[in-house]
Formats: C-alpha cells, structure tokens, sequence
C-alpha cells in the first residue's frame, strides 16, 4: 500500500501597500455609504411625515365629537374637553365639513370614522327658553336641570327613510333638562 506523501504548504502573501490615494478613495466610499444611509433613513421619515401632514390636512377641517359621557341641561357649557365647546346645532349643520373625532367622541361599531347614530344636547342661537319647542328650548340658556324646563337635543337620523323632524342632516328632539344626554362639541 502506497503511503500518502505530504504535500507542501503554500503560503499566500497579501500585501496591501496604503498609498495616499487608496486611503482617499476608501475614505469616499465609506463617506458615500453614510450618506447613501442617511439619505435613505431620512427620506423614509420624510414620507412618514409627508403622510403624517397629508392626513392632518385632510383632518384639518375643523373636529367635532359627542361626549363619552352624559350631562344634565345645567351642565353642558363645561362637557367639552379643552379646545372644544360645546356646538350649536348651525356648527353642526353639515357634517361632511367636518372631522369627527373618534379619539374623543363616542363610537358604535359600524361608526368608522364618522359619527354615531347617539342624541346629544345642542345650542339653538335662541334666547333663553325652557318650554319644549324644538330649536328653541334651551334649559334656560343651559343654567337649568329642572324636570319641567326642556332643553333641545339632535342627533343624525336613524330612519333614512324620513318622517321623523328633520333639520337638514339631523333629526331633533326635545328633552327634559335633568335627564343625563351626551352632548355635541365643536373644535374652538
């Protein structure tokens, strides 16, 4: 049997010399790299925030919301939260100029990002009115909750079909002024 006969080792030399050229050339390419990076990184926060505005562009119109919780007729001048008060129904009127904010607002499941189908209480630009005449009854310029006094409600119909008292887009009601009601609230 043949023995197997060693072969010899090779050695591989590399040898780089760094010449003032090459380091200058390297350096660029690496500098090239970072900016290439940075650029990158930078152009996809860039559009981050170009989409970012485009919604708040689209969300500039002016906000709206129906309050999470329910308020008696004296105390909805202080319902809404700060930069909002509380809407007068002529602010309202066309809510396809206006934002809804489900951050704020109450939701129902088929709300998307429009508002719900809820009664809220509303001003109506009258004098002060306690009787129950839709647009006019105001709880006393909303300083009251009395069982006998009555306060103005709206709310965006439910039957599409019509019948009910339409004002434009909504539909209104009247309430007495201690009953707890949500209440609709406008961007300042």
């Amino acid at each position: 049997m043949g023995e197997k006969q060693a072969t010899p080792e090779k050695i591989i030399v590399i040898d780089i010399k760094l010449t003032r050229g090459l380091v200058v050339a390297l350096s660029c390419i690496l500098v090239l790299l970072v900016l290439v990076t940075f650029v990158t990184l930078a152009g996809d926060n860039a559009s981050a925030s170009e989409r970012e505005a485009a919604q708040a562009a689209s969300a500039g119109m002016r906000q709206f919301y129906l309050t999470s919780e329910n308020f008696d007729g004296d105390q909805v001048l202080n319902a809404c939260a700060a930069g909002y008060h509380m809407a007068s129904l002529w602010e309202i009127t066309d809510p396809s100029n206006l934002n809804y904010n489900t951050a704020l607002g109450r939701t129902r499941p088929d709300s998307g990002q429009g508002p719900p189908f809820e009664w809220g209480w509303v001003r109506t630009g009258y004098e002060s009115y306690s009787s129950a005449i839709n647009g006019r009854a105001n709880c006393d310029s909303w300083t009251d909750d009395y069982e006998s006094n009555f306060g103005t409600m709206v709310s965006l119909p439910s039957d599409w079909a019509g019948g009910e008292d339409h004002i434009g887009v909504w539909t209104t009601l009247v309430l007495p002024c201690d009953i707890p009601v949500a209440v609709w609230c406008i961007e300042d």
